[in-house]
């Protein structure tokens, strides 16, 4: 099973922790762990391109674990640009839970 948790402020995304294999299917055929990847991939390289927040990313391949973490100061509002590319990834993973449930935990943590 694939746990995705996001962490959240009630005013701002804080980030996201993806762990484990959805196993679904065979490694390389699983198209829940892909289409998971694909997501937190394309959120990372989207906050990259298309913001200008700080964060930062530890991952372990192997065992299926991410973190993307944001890098705000206490006083700094994070951008419009990464709560939308956050948004954006909660929409996509939610669909991915609601089709395939028994493979994926999403859960979101306000902190």
């Amino acid at each position: 099973m694939t746990n995705i948790t996001i962490y959240r402020t009630a005013d701002s995304y804080l980030g996201v922790e993806v762990s484990g294999h959805a196993g679904f299917a065979e490694a390389g055929e699983d198209i829940v762990c892909a289409g998971i990847s694909v997501l937190t991939i394309n959120l990372i390289n989207s906050l990259e391109q298309l913001s200008e927040d700080a964060f930062s990313v530890k991952e372990d391949e192997e065992t299926g674990y991410i973190k993307v973490w944001m890098s705000y100061e206490e006083e700094e509002e994070p951008s419009y640009e990464s709560q939308i590319l956050f948004d954006s990834y909660l929409l996509g993973v939610e669909y991915i839970e609601k089709d395939y449930n028994e493979f994926v935990k999403l859960e979101i943590k306000e902190v």
